[in-house]
């Protein structure tokens, strides 16, 4: 099954609506996504079969391989589909106004969380992982449609962070994953494994951490906006003062 990940994807897409309204086929393809999606979360990739997603579904199994190939093929449709609909929110976007920095990566912060605190998402992400090693194109979909752009979206905010000189950073890429590390934590993963999910203390907590270790590694101080001469002189008067 692993060499099937990786063939060429021949899956054809639904055919769009004409006038608006989902047409016939379209329904039949969502039809066969949710009964898939709730089959595979229940029971289990590999002990759910085809004969199991098109009685789900209410189609005949002609039907099914008319919408997908094979139940990897159906396997990568329904993350693909997934991470479009319920994926990750949109971190930040540039509106050209001077940027609050600490305000701004709170915000990220509790944005990127939330997607994991859902229920929906969750479950989805352990199905993700228990499947990921096996169908390596599952894991790229995932990968491109969640933390990839997710780092792409801090980093955007940080490149305009450090244009208004409000942080110092040398390696944008590298910050930008390692603030979503921080915020994360532990509790995350204790929960992806069917632990106790994090409290509302415990998420403020998370993001409040997270977003000060990160400020102080890499926020410009007060003294870094000044010219060397402004710096010069502050500290001739200093010395005046003392004399």
């Amino acid at each position: 099954m692993a060499a099937a990940a990786q063939k060429p994807q021949t899956r054809r897409a639904p055919p769009r609506a004409d006038d608006g309204e989902p047409s016939r086929a379209k329904a039949k393809h969502r039809q066969i996504l949710d009964a898939a999606r709730e089959l595979f979360l229940d029971l289990g990739f590999d002990t759910t079969s085809m004969d199991a997603i098109a009685r789900q579904a209410g189609v005949s199994k002609a039907t099914l391989y008319v919408h997908f190939d094979d139940k990897d093929d159906l396997l990568l449709a329904l993350v693909s589909d997934e991470c479009r609909r319920f994926g990750p929110k949109t971190l930040w976007r540039d509106d050209g106004e001077p940027i609050d920095l600490r305000k701004g990566l709170r915000a990220i912060a509790k944005t990127f969380l939330e997607g994991f605190l859902d229920q929906r998402g969750l479950a989805m992400h352990r199905l993700i992982m228990s499947c990921a090693s096996r169908y390596p194109r599952v894991a790229e979909v995932f990968m491109k449609a969640g933390p990839e752009r997710c780092d792409t979206e801090v980093a955007a905010f940080l490149r305009a962070a450090q244009a208004q000189q409000l942080v110092d950073i040398p390696d944008i890429k590298l910050a930008a994953t390692q603030f979503l590390s921080l915020i994360q934590g532990k509790e995350i993963l204790k929960w992806a494994l069917s632990m106790s999910k994090p409290s509302e203390a415990q998420h403020r907590a998370l993001i409040d951490s997270g977003v000060n270790v990160f400020l102080g590694a890499y926020e410009r101080g007060p003294a870094a906006g000044r010219q060397p001469g402004q710096q010069k002189r502050g500290r001739s008067a200093k010395t005046r003062g003392a004399r």
